[in-house]
């Protein structure tokens, strides 16, 4: 089963045709005294001492109007300091830090099952999209609410990693500039035994149309073997692939399968398919059938994760009809996306029901 989401307080409602906070029983409180916050050594915002100002429920938060400077929200008692809510992230479309956050807020229901209790791989973008990116896994120090693991890296040093737990944590996470969210394929609780697979088919050179069919074969393969899939957009210019399983399988076992499935998948299409890895290698309408991201440690982007990329585009979980009509990376933004899932339903709804045995 999926992990349980807290309930909520808060909800979505409609009102001139677009989606906008409400509280059962409650109004908006207009006026709300703008935050003021401090920040410590490593540039994070801590917790202002300055009690005058009311804490944001998040509904009034998602009512702001173009907001700028920092302010405290309420997630579910935690106080959460937002800073720079007007900065600009993505700055063509003029899409700023307080949209994202707002994105996240409107379908975290839909995105925390896949992040819940997992390990985090922080790729910040503190000045937007145009700016220069850097990974970060040792989260120093947090918030008491941020929950971290202590593990090895690669190359035996200790590293606290900050881990996935509720809306707070995202939002904490988002605030830091991580856009994408990039969680392990498995859970602190079974941290050997990952519970999917994920396999990336990416294009690099090759038509939108070749991924789509590629994507289609797969699809047959796994009806084949009897394996249930899911499909989603990248969000930036590939498909992702996952298969959920139960979480008694080691990193390697899941890698080879992903590996067999992956050299089955390019043998049943080899002229628009393949593994090779060296471009050099490709032949520019073939799609790369990527498997390697089942290592430990490794994480490709989450279903419904906003990208780093023009638009603002999502990782978009879709149904398989989708890719049948020809369905576009750029049909989902951070904009349209919580609008056209309150519409059409998480495509994804029974993916934690789904797991399953391997024939190995």
């Amino acid at each position: 089963m999926a992990p349980a989401s807290p309930k909520r307080v808060y909800g979505l409602a409609r009102e001139k045709g677009k989606l906008v906070a409400s509280l059962q029983g409650k109004t908006h409180r207009p006026g709300v005294s703008q935050k003021t916050s401090s920040k410590n050594q490593s540039g994070r915002s801590t917790k202002s001492s300055d009690s005058s100002h009311p804490r944001l429920s998040l509904v009034e938060f998602l009512n702001l109007k173009k907001p700028t400077g920092d302010f405290t929200v309420d997630v579910d008692g935690v106080a959460v300091a937002l800073t720079s809510l007007d900065r600009i992230y993505w700055p063509k479309e003029k899409i700023t830090k307080f949209d994202l956050l707002c994105y996240y807020v409107k379908i975290h229901d839909h995105i925390l099952p896949f992040l819940e209790n997992r390990p985090a791989i922080l790729q910040r973008y503190p000045r937007g999209i145009e700016a220069p990116m850097f990974f970060q896994h040792d989260l120093e120090s947090a918030p008491k609410y941020i929950k971290t693991k202590r593990m090895n890296n690669e190359e035996g040093r200790e590293i606290e990693y900050a881990v996935y737990t509720n809306l707070a944590s995202l939002l904490y996470l988002v605030n830091l500039g991580t856009i994408e969210q990039h969680p392990w394929n498995s859970t602190i609780q079974r941290l050997q035994r990952p519970d999917w697979i994920v396999i990336d088919l990416d294009p690099k050179d090759a038509p939108w149309k070749n991924v789509l069919t590629v994507a289609l074969v797969a699809r047959e393969l796994f009806n084949d073997r009897g394996l249930k899939a899911f499909v989603k957009t990248s969000g930036s210019s590939g498909i992702h692939l996952y298969l959920p399983l139960q979480p008694k399988y080691s990193y390697q076992a899941a890698a080879e399968f992903a590996a067999d499935l992956a050299r089955e998948i390019a043998s049943k299409a080899p002229k628009l398919a393949t593994i090779e890895r060296t471009l050099a290698e490709r032949a520019k309408q073939q799609v790369y059938v990527d498997w390697l991201q089942n290592a430990k440690g490794k994480s490709v982007a989450a279903p419904f994760t906003a990208r780093a990329k023009p638009k603002a585009t999502i990782s978009m979980p879709l149904h398989w009809n989708q890719v049948e009509n020809g369905v576009k990376i750029a049909d989902f933004t951070i904009k349209n996306g919580p609008e056209w899932i309150s519409k059409q339903g998480n495509p994804w709804a029974d993916f934690f029901i789904s797991r399953q045995s391997l024939a190995l």
